[in-house]
């Protein structure tokens, strides 16, 4: 897996300036009545978001990625569980395999869209809303109001997004397996037969994959025990928390060499 760059959410580092690879946010009319509120934005991202999770939330039912989850190895050595998973030949291990990579694949390419839309949002949300935010238009109770819409909107993209990251563990962990059990097959000989060298080049490219290399991105950062940080880093609107959540989000779409 990679390397969690959400560990040190409280550390005091200042915030890094943004990357410049992402969507604009929207331009500004220069008619100040024209312009919508700060915290009308952050609410249709929300929304936006959310309209783009519903398919995305009903594929991962649909794919039944925890059908793959390799029971604990450990109690495997003193409960006996038969071999889970075994396909019982060469040809069923590759067609396993490919099918995993598929579902990895399904998953990472919107995951990782709909995690841009989460950056989007929470930078609008850390650049604008805070203790002191106010609305020419909206009374106090409307804006109090609003601002707990918007954390919940981005609490509940947490949410999706720890469930794509915990799908993606499992499926990694499935392909680890699944080349283990290839490695029976190594100069077995007959039809079952496998170089180790091609053995090789299936994790390597395995590996690239489930790092995130391939896609540029640490999905791993929206691993779900992360969840009460994120909970207190957006809930109480602290700029120099939600600052440091910002900017180890963007670290998430860095290039992994």
């Amino acid at each position: 897996m990679p390397t969690n760059p959400y560990d040190n959410l409280f550390h005091n580092d200042p915030p890094r300036a943004l990357g410049a690879n992402l969507p604009p946010l929207p331009e500004q009319d220069g008619h100040f009545e024209n312009q919508q509120e700060p915290l009308d934005v952050v609410l249709a991202k929300n929304v936006h978001f959310q309209q783009k999770a519903a398919a995305f939330s009903s594929m991962l039912s649909n794919l039944r990625v925890v059908d793959h989850k390799v029971p604990n190895e450990v109690l495997a050595l003193f409960v006996d569980m038969g071999r889970a998973h075994d396909q019982g030949s060469l040809a069923g291990e590759r067609a396993c395999h490919e099918l995993l990579v598929k579902k990895f694949h399904l998953i990472i390419e919107p995951m990782r869209d709909l995690a841009g839309l989460h950056l989007e949002a929470v930078q609008q949300f850390n650049n604008d809303i805070d203790d002191s935010y106010f609305s020419v238009e909206k009374t106090d109770s409307e804006v109090r109001s609003g601002k707990d819409e918007a954390v919940d909107g981005l609490l509940l993209q947490r949410q999706v997004l720890a469930e794509a990251a915990d799908s993606l563990q499992i499926l990694e962990g499935a392909l680890q397996a699944c080349e283990r059990r290839i490695k029976r097959y190594v100069n077995a000989g007959g039809v079952n037969n496998i170089s180790a060298s091609e053995l090789s080049i299936l994790a390597n490219n395995r590996e690239r994959l489930t790092s995130g290399m391939e896609h540029q991105f640490d999905f791993g950062f929206f691993d779900a025990n992360l969840l009460d940080k994120t909970a207190i880093a957006l809930g109480f609107y602290q700029k120099e928390t939600s600052g440091q959540y910002l900017q180890r989000l963007v670290h998430a779409f860095k290039n992994k060499k």
